[in-house]
């Protein structure tokens, strides 16, 4: 909405007028949220800043009072829980039992203070015995999925009229997620499925439960799901790539460079050429104490097999039989001439990886793939703690030399520049890729 101004200058002994348009002030946007955990002396609630306007906003929190609509410069009592925009959640302490009380948001900004809808409650009487829940830890996280739920200790004195959680990618879900209903309404454990989720995003939930007293929540957890690589590989269109197959029947593209042939995937086989298995290890402890051959997929996901291939400790790289017959895996030697071929160790790596974002992360620097070797990100699998790090970031390959009888060489390249890292600094138990090279 549009004011206007007069101007008033002297000049020349004449007084000119100018109409000038200017712009009001815009007020914050707030809106309150239903006040729920009501006991004998105090209650939570909230609001969400929608809009700051045309300033920030300073101050937001809750007003309450006995008055029908409660203000800053009118109210029994007020919280403070920050500034800007967005959910917050907030307790009022200090209430009397049996009373009637109507509280609302309210946002502060240099504009003026704006105020939510008005919501009204009751506090319980003395001695009333108060509904418990608490908020589950969410169980088997996966990029897409998590099961949520939570546990009612004590319904209170009235039957549970629903219940369920509420879950979404900003703090407070009760106020911007999504609600879902758990049928049922006894006390214990509950618990859902929830799909469709966004892989390495952070989620909030809370549980909740509904008897005649109102709505009780139990306190917020996150979780984070696991990152996951996904699509297909972007191979270099203008080289001729071959193809060869494993045991399993897994079939890879390969690409000649110079004198030598290799793999230009990482292998995904779970069986020696021998069609013997290889051991599939997920738990941390087991697989940071093994002394056998094992593999592990990124983050123990299976869906991340046919893009980055399986996590191969060294006991499994140093077989003679993990590569399709006729293939081996590189020796350190054998490295060094497909680096030498391709530049040396601060060139080769731009030309080894997959080229663009699409797997790696920002910046990638000089990944053209003109070699067509094709190397995404696939990160590791640590020897010392189990842990799956680096998706995303690099990725390692073993070769089959030893340097000691705890550590064996293997190559890297990363996101950050252009280099190929020899290094012997992984214990044999580490999870790393494995490409194979034409005998």
């Amino acid at each position: 909405m549009s004011i206007f101004k007069y101007v008033y200058m002297v000049g020349s002994g004449s007084i000119l007028i100018f109409l000038v348009t200017g712009c009001e002030p815009m007020f914050p946007s707030v809106t309150s949220v239903d006040v729920i955990n009501i006991t004998e002396t105090s209650a939570e609630s909230g609001g969400i800043v929608t809009d700051e306007g045309s300033e920030a906003v300073v101050a937001r929190g809750l007003v309450w009072g006995r008055n029908s609509s409660p203000t800053l410069e009118n109210h029994i009592g007020l919280t403070s829980e920050g500034t800007g925009q967005g959910a917050f959640v907030s307790v009022m302490n200090d209430l009397s039992p049996s009373s009637l009380y109507r509280v609302r948001a309210y946002a502060s900004s240099d504009a003026g203070n704006s105020y939510g809808m008005v919501y009204s409650f009751t506090t319980l009487p003395t001695e009333t015995i108060i509904p418990e829940i608490l908020t589950a830890t969410p169980e088997v996280v996966q990029s897409d999925s998590a099961i949520l739920g939570g546990k009612i200790l004590s319904a209170g004195e009235s039957p549970i009229l629903e219940k369920g959680v509420y879950w979404g990618t900003s703090p407070g879900p009760e106020s911007t997620g999504t609600k879902i209903t758990i049928a049922g309404t006894g006390t214990g454990n509950y618990s859902t499925k929830v799909t469709g989720l966004i892989p390495n995003t952070t989620y909030y939930v809370r549980a909740y439960l509904i008897n005649s007293s109102g709505k009780y929540m139990g306190i917020q957890v996150s979780f984070t799901t696991i990152l996951s690589l996904t699509g297909e590989l972007s191979f270099n269109s203008s080289l001729t790539y071959g193809s060869v197959s494993d045991i399993e029947g897994n079939t890879y593209k390969t690409i000649q460079t110079g004198t030598q042939t290799w793999m230009a995937e990482n292998l995904r086989t779970t069986k020696y050429n021998d069609n013997t298995p290889i051991t599939n290890v997920q738990d941390n402890p087991t697989w940071t104490a093994l002394v056998s051959p094992a593999y592990s997929w990124y983050n123990n996901l299976t869906e991340n097999k046919n893009l980055t291939g399986a996590r191969y400790n060294w006991y499994a790289a140093g077989s003679s039989k993990i590569c399709p017959t006729g293939w081996h895996v590189p020796t350190d030697n054998e490295w060094t001439i497909l680096t030498d071929y391709l530049g040396g160790l601060m060139a080769a790596g731009g030309k080894m990886k997959e080229a663009g974002l699409t797997h790696w992360e920002e910046p990638n620097i000089g990944a053209s793939n003109s070699s067509g070797f094709t190397a995404i990100p696939a990160g590791q699998r640590r020897g010392d703690s189990g842990a799956f790090t680096g998706l995303g970031l690099y990725d390692s390959w073993w070769s089959s030399t030893e340097y000691n009888i705890y550590k064996s060489w293997y190559r890297s390249v990363a996101a950050i520049n252009t280099q190929v890292w020899r290094s012997s600094g992984a214990v044999k138990q580490t999870g790393l890729s494995l490409r194979c090279v034409k005998d």
